[in-house]
């Protein structure tokens, strides 16, 4: 969800209460005794007796159905959706999607509802459950044409819906990495306030958390890389995603909010996420210092996903703000490089024209060059008004496309 719209949602209704505890975290990863995250309870267990909102009621919204296959986008989230019925994430974004320990393919969401999306909460009487982040799992990997069908979640509640991950407004989540031994890595960013101005969110820094269950419960890790201390949101630091390859997680890393800036990369050795300093940053092909770190890139990006595929292809994606919106992919000129070798110019793959209002573009880990399966969201109101909730809403939701690498 663009996060102008969320600070206008946040004006106007209270989040829902969060139960964080202490916990230790015994395992190679942890350097400090972490902050322990329960999956939240409290507003699942008020509307457990009440079941999410089916498909004939979506018109009380004044949204429409969209087709599941248009011949280009299957729509994987919505009011009619399996994740609605079974996991009250129906009205989401994002989906970046990652390898579980198990083989099967997790989806990290970002702002979701049990309807349509935000600012229609008070017509319903068990109001919208809405949650900061959420995680769904697939044992299956995406076709054309037939929406993704999850079979578990993460922080998953007494009324099998999927609660929030690691619990509080301010957690947005990046992406996720599984590790050797079996724990699950994610990183988040920290949100302190929303610029209606610029259209940004802004974090005060970025972080990581770990889960030892599959993704049940997650634990903070102590380690943060502090956002602009001025306020300006330029640390580059802010908004990851994360590949494992051999001994090391490689990161590539933008500015918070959507807004212009350098793409970085760092890679650190699995065993050692937990400390800042085992961290090297890429200055042109090689590993050094922060300090000597050089951009990948300088642009106008969004979420950056990338992945090595089971082809042996490395490809990063992004949404492209240059102009109008469009996402884009980029692959290695030669793959045995790793992501520190040269990059292919982008291409583009879908343009704001296909789908308006895009963004995203996750990358899923079973794709191959020739079938790649990217997520891409939407979101769509209508009217002007500079006040978000004033708004009508349209459409807010989560689809797979299927295109090729190169």
């Amino acid at each position: 969800m663009p996060r102008e719209t969320l600070g206008a949602y946040d004006r106007l209704r209270p989040y829902f209460t969060r139960a964080i505890g202490a916990g230790t975290l015994a395992v190679v990863l942890s350097l400090q005794p972490p902050e322990t995250i329960k999956p939240t309870t409290v507003q699942a267990v008020e509307i457990a007796e009440t079941p999410a909102p089916q498909a004939e009621t979506y018109q009380l919204y004044g949204s429409e159905l969209h087709e599941v296959y248009d011949g280009t986008f299957t729509r994987d989230t919505g009011m009619d959706m399996h994740s609605c019925t079974e996991y009250k994430v129906c009205g989401t974004d994002l989906g970046q999607p990652f390898l579980m320990p198990d083989g099967r393919v997790a989806y990290l969401f970002g702002d979701t509802f049990q309807v349509p999306g935000p600012f229609i909460h008070e017509k319903l009487p068990q109001g919208d459950y809405y949650r900061a982040q959420t995680m769904l799992i697939s044992s299956e990997t995406p076709t054309e044409g037939a929406p993704i069908h999850f079979d578990g979640a993460g922080a998953e509640q007494e009324d099998g819906s999927a609660g929030e991950i690691l619990g509080g407004k301010h957690m947005l989540l990046n992406d996720g990495v599984s590790l050797p031994n079996g724990d699950i890595v994610v990183s988040y960013q920290h949100t302190y306030d929303v610029k209606n101005g610029d259209n940004s969110w802004y974090t005060d820094y970025s972080s990581l958390a770990v889960s030892h269950d599959g993704g049940q419960t997650f634990e903070k890790l102590d380690v943060k890389w502090q956002n602009d201390p001025e306020g300006k949101n330029n640390d580059p630091y802010q908004m990851w995603s994360m590949q494992l390859d051999g001994d090391y997680v490689y990161v590539v890393s933008v500015c918070s909010g959507r807004r212009p800036g350098d793409m970085m990369m760092m890679r650190v050795p699995w065993q050692q996420m937990a400390d800042k300093d085992a961290y090297e940053y890429l200055n042109d092909h090689e590993w050094g210092g922060e300090a000597d770190a050089k951009p990948v890139a300088t642009g106008h990006f969004g979420e950056p996903s990338m992945r090595k595929l089971s082809d042996g292809t490395w490809i990063l994606s992004y949404a492209d703000y240059r102009g109008h919106p469009k996402l884009v992919t980029r692959t290695l000129e030669d793959p045995t490089t790793g992501p520190s070798g040269e990059w292919n110019a982008p291409k583009i793959q879908l343009t704001n024209k296909q789908l308006a209002n895009l963004y995203g573009g996750g990358i899923h880990p079973y794709s191959t060059a020739d079938n790649l399966i990217m997520m891409v969201s939407t979101w769509q109101t209508s009217g002007r008004g500079k006040d978000m909730s004033e708004r009508q809403l349209k459409r807010y939701d989560v689809s797979h496309y299927i295109t090729t690498a190169n």
